[in-house]
């Protein structure tokens, strides 16, 4: 917990609180560069991944209106694309429908901004409760993390809903922090609608005996589901066949995986060392995550801010290690991280805090560094090209990045 000692030293600048801002600015700001790389090289290589995830929300949004089976519609352009949402949700994207595709990506790019600057702002506020100096500089970090940085470009590019789905869960903990548990339950609901996996907080919630916010969580999470009842019960029966109990199908692994494979997770980890394949790898990464996030929540101290925060960030991150979807939705933990960012103390577990998050952010491709040395001695990169090739077909940079964030949770509540 934030002493009166240690806001007083946040508030007159002391050296070791201008070297937390600092730190937690460069690490921000080196994100957002990573980012814009990242989204020029995407532009490039991969135009047409603009406007791709709001076209599909369009031709979802096209055929509630016209009384076809939503989770059947697929874009002309894209059409191995699907909507992937609760009925319920799919209400939200009428709009989208109404102007067309182009519109579609103007209006969803609207509010992914509107998102961003809402998760800023969330984030900023949360800051200076806690008496951290912050500025106009640490603001516009935020909004470019969410936006900008490697976790949030190539879902603006897309016209993706992560940003809101950010934004609902730090809204969630900026609630839960100030004892608001009904508004918490409620964006965590809001967020887990969208895309399922913010569910997992639930763990936590438990954990922090805010069982009020859960008994809310349940209620509008439930509540969102028989609501989709109304735009006819197949829709909703589709929804579980097709997107609960199917959706992570095609993206599990069957072996070893490829260095140019860019599906993250803990399941990445077990199928690259032991060759094995689904359903087994899920099992065994979730068998290896666990006893780590036991490990925090045993030792979370719920009258400490930073162990508070640093169990929260622990759920999630576990959570995007266990999906091999990971590390695409980065942007979930952006409150705790932040928060600890900017007010954890100098010492072995800051240490490790900081490199984690810059090494979320790296995006590093074998097919990408072949091509920066191409006109190179063979001979002379050979190794490292072979040693490269190894490291990646095991882990990814923002895998690695989010494993060693689960490492400085552990840390943070054991010190």
């Amino acid at each position: 917990m934030t002493t009166d000692r240690d806001r007083t030293g946040l508030l007159l600048g002391s050296p070791d609180v201008i070297d937390r801002r600092l730190t937690a600015r460069l690490v921000l700001a080196a994100g957002v560069l990573l980012g814009l790389g990242t989204a020029a090289d995407l532009l490039l290589r991969v135009p047409e991944q603009v406007g791709l995830a709001s076209d599909v929300y369009a031709t979802a949004g096209r055929a509630l209106l016209d009384g076809q089976p939503v989770y059947e519609a697929a874009p002309a352009a894209h059409p191995g694309y699907r909507y992937l949402y609760p009925p319920i949700v799919a209400l939200a994207f009428v709009p989208h429908a109404l102007i067309g595709q182009t519109g579609a990506l103007a209006i969803q790019t609207g509010l992914n901004v509107l998102a961003g600057l809402g998760t800023a702002l969330v984030i900023y506020r949360a800051l200076a409760r806690r008496g951290v100096g912050v500025t106009g500089v640490d603001f516009g970090l935020l909004v470019g993390t969410v936006l900008l940085s490697t976790h949030g470009s190539g879902h603006l590019i897309n016209g993706q809903t992560t940003a809101w789905v950010a934004f609902a869960v730090a809204a969630g903990f900026a609630a839960l922090d100030r004892r608001r548990e009904h508004l918490a339950g409620a964006a965590f609901a809001g967020a887990a609608l969208i895309k399922v996996f913010p569910a997992a907080v639930g763990f936590w919630l438990l954990r922090a005996r805010a069982r009020r916010a859960v008994g809310v969580a349940l209620a509008v999470g439930v509540a969102g589901l028989l609501a989709g009842l109304a735009l006819g019960v197949e829709q909703t029966a589709a929804y579980v066949e097709e997107v609960l109990l199917g959706r992570f199908e095609d993206r599990t692994f069957d072996g070893r995986p490829e260095p140019t494979d860019s599906a993250g997770g803990a399941q990445r980890q077990v199928a690259a060392l032991f060759g094995l394949g689904s359903p087994a790898t899920a099992l065994v990464a979730i068998a290896v995550l666990a006893p780590a996030l036991v490990a925090v929540y045993a030792g979370v101290d719920l009258e400490d801010d930073a162990d508070r925060q640093a169990g929260a960030l622990a759920t999630l991150a576990v959570t995007l290690l266990a999906l091999p979807l990971q590390p695409r939705y980065a942007l979930v933990f952006l409150y705790p991280l932040a928060v600890l960012l900017y007010t954890l103390p100098g010492g072995r577990a800051r240490t490790v805090l900081l490199f984690a998050t810059a090494v979320s952010f790296v995006r590093l491709g074998y097919e990408a560094v072949r091509g920066l040395t191409d006109g190179v001695d063979a001979t002379v990169l050979e190794a490292g090209l072979v040693a490269l090739r190894a490291g990646l077909t095991v882990v990814q940079p923002p895998t690695l990045g989010t494993w060693l964030l689960v490492l400085a949770a552990v840390l943070i509540v054991r010190r």
